[in-house]
């Protein structure tokens, strides 16, 4: 245990401590402690600043080495002590810190527990990647969160945070099972509103978002609906008549043909001229339509 004499004493060489809010002590800092280091560059270099918590104490032998680079007469019971200004981490500022990572300016945020150490003057931040989490974690489940302080220019000061998160917001829901392949229809599916940790950045939330998209897997009715799990509708469906434009060298043809199979943009697909019997591929390039090209005086007698 400390004595008492000794406890007081330190306390009273803390208080004396001067505020450093930068990496580096500067001569600005050290002339606040000792005036007659006033004559100095204002930003010249004396030392690097302390970890938060910590002091930094300058005795004579190390000031009248310093005092002999700048002219300067130091007294020998001279005596600089620095140290980072600590403060409390308040509620408020983790609130905002992780509503700010959210992006998520009505969530509410229940603080069980918190960092109870003094931090240092700066900017609070709790970054998404400190939140070691089930993307699944109910609202009412209080979960832990790393964050820091970012203080001076470069230096960062551990902090955490242990809370409960939800926010009102809006999902779709399937109403019915939807099939794979097949596109969604409006019947089929409902927004609702309900409570949630803000996380799920994949949840459609309008039916403008669904509806005429195809699931790629199965969706049981009840489930919420993931943009993850959809795909655009096909452009051409397997079937369906579309133009087809033949190009051979400087010769065009454009005729209708029957897919052979469905597909996207890009896709190629088999084609057949229903007057010919012909089947030929073709590469799709919008809704109804696709092209084929081929050197001159080889296609135009396969597609027609």
């Amino acid at each position: 245990m400390i004595p008492w004499v000794i406890f007081f004493g330190m306390l009273q060489q803390t208080s004396a401590c001067q505020h450093v809010n930068h990496e580096q002590i500067l001569a600005e800092d050290l002339m606040q402690a000792l005036p007659a280091f006033a004559s100095a560059p204002r930003d010249a270099v004396i030392g690097y600043s302390p970890a938060p918590g910590a002091t930094r104490v300058f005795l004579a032998p190390e000031l009248k080495r310093i005092g002999v680079k700048y002219g300067v007469s130091v007294p020998n019971d001279s005596r600089a002590c620095f140290q980072w200004k600590l403060q409390p981490l308040s509620e408020e500022s983790v609130r905002s810190a992780i509503r700010e990572s959210l992006a998520s300016p009505q969530a509410r945020i229940d603080i069980v527990a918190m960092s109870k150490a003094p931090v240092p003057e700066g900017t609070v931040v709790f970054p998404i990647s400190g939140l070691s989490i089930s993307s699944a974690v109910d609202p009412a489940t209080p979960v832990p969160w790393n964050g820091y302080v970012q203080y001076g220019k470069y230096r960062k000061f551990a902090v955490w945070a242990r809370v409960r998160v939800a926010a009102t917001t809006s999902r779709v829901v399937a109403v019915q099972a939807l099939a794979p392949g097949k596109a969604i229809e409006a019947p089929q599916v409902r927004v609702e509103t309900y409570d949630e940790f803000p996380l799920h950045s994949d949840i459609a939330r309008s039916v403008d978002e669904v509806v005429g998209h195809v699931p790629r897997r199965g969706i049981r009715a009840g489930l919420p609906v993931f943009r993850s799990d959809l795909a655009e509708p096909p452009q051409v469906q397997r079937g369906e008549t579309i133009r087809v434009t033949a190009i051979s060298g400087a010769a065009e043809v454009a005729l209708d043909a029957v897919a052979g199979a469905s597909g996207r943009q890009g896709d190629m697909i088999p084609v057949t001229n229903p007057a010919s019997g012909k089947t030929f591929r073709a590469r799709i390039e919008g809704k109804g339509k696709a092209i084929v090209v081929q050197g001159p005086g080889s296609l135009l007698a396969r597609v027609q």
